[in-house]
């Protein structure tokens, strides 16, 4: 399979930051990708989250390991 983006959020109410990598590495294929931002979603709310996504669900690039997006 091809590589599973999974986006955590670093202040996330709903869903801890910590079962983030827990879900990528149950994949198999999962690939992290970190917004230090508060809310439940983090696409789109910064630039940087924004091309990082584009950039996976148009091309299928996945981020570098170990990106973390600013929260603004």
């Amino acid at each position: 399979a091809p590589p599973i983006l999974v986006v955590g959020t670093t202040g996330d109410p709903a869903t801890p930051y910590e079962q983030t990598p827990a879900l990528a590495e149950m994949l198999g294929v999962g690939k992290v990708l970190t917004w230090e931002g508060e809310g439940h979603t983090a696409y789109p709310q910064t630039p940087c989250i924004t091309q990082a996504v584009n950039a996976y669900l148009i091309d299928l690039t996945v981020p570098a390991e170990g990106t973390r997006c600013p929260a603004r």
